[in-house]
């Protein structure tokens, strides 16, 4: 286990992260004018958390984008996926400020060897699919809601602005897996498998609700009650369903477990 932390080298490659950052315009020093100290405290965790989060999601689209090469997609969702790594990179980025804009990120140990699992399936396309699956139709897919919900509560122009610029791409993120399990010629048993994927993924997050939660709303942190009701919601409305659509369905058991939970 190491400590959390980012760095940049400047110079040329800071400059190709340009595009991205254009349109931003916040004020650093007006982030919580009002904010109390415990909701402060909460947001600097959070937004610690975000940002190894949105580093780590970068590890999963470069090994997303491999395994699209090798399965042969479409060129273009295989230049997204590679141009989703920069993406979460400046998400990484943002996150980060927003935490030392708080008064600093909060000491976080993480496992850099451990940053993206590889895929278990036979095949270059069932591999490519299970990676797409896990990141995209479930990782991603349910980030989205949580990051609207915390925009609504933000409390702040400058959190809401960053929120909403994360969120912009991250519904992108999330729409790459559904346009490539549509394009995907997949059999009953890669849906089988992949079904029983989700269910994994879906399972994994179990971890998030036994944490402490936010006592107060608001820049970027949201307590239990509106965190679990919004991430349950999602569960079923944006992953399950439009799986099943899809042929790909999701055991009763592994969502009753993360309900369980949060009960």
């Amino acid at each position: 286990m190491s400590a959390f932390t980012l760095d940049a080298m400047g110079g040329l490659w800071a400059r190709r992260m340009d595009k991205r950052r254009a349109g931003l315009d916040v004020d650093w020093s007006d982030i919580a004018r009002e904010a109390t100290p415990e909701l402060i405290a909460s947001a600097r965790d959070v937004w610690t958390r975000s940002a190894f989060s949105e580093y780590a999601s970068g590890a999963a689209f470069a090994q997303i984008a491999a395994h699209l090469l090798a399965a042969h997609a479409p060129i273009d969702l295989i230049a997204a996926a590679g141009d989703f790594v920069g993406d979460e990179m400046f998400h990484a980025e943002l996150a980060s400020r927003v935490a030392m804009a708080l008064g600093g990120a909060t000491p976080l140990e993480v496992d850099y060897a451990k940053l993206a699992r590889p895929p278990e399936g036979e095949g270059a396309l069932l591999r490519a699919a299970e990676l797409v699956v896990r990141s995209c139709c479930v990782g991603e897919s349910l980030t989205v809601p949580i990051l609207k919900q915390s925009r609504r509560t933000a409390g702040s122009r400058t959190i809401e602005a960053v929120i909403s610029r994360i969120l912009r791409d991250e519904a992108q993120h999330a729409e790459l897996g559904w346009w490539f399990l549509d394009w995907a010629d997949l059999t009953d048993r890669d849906r089988a498998h992949l079904g029983a994927i989700a269910g994994a993924t879906i399972r994994s997050f179990t971890a998030l609700f036994g944490r402490d939660c936010a006592r107060s709303e608001g820049l970027g942190a949201l307590p239990c009650a509106r965190f679990d009701g919004t991430f349950l919601d999602a569960v079923a409305n944006d992953v399950v369903a439009p799986l099943a659509e899809r042929g790909i369905v999701v055991a009763d058991a592994d969502v009753a477990e993360l309900r369980s939970a949060v009960a």
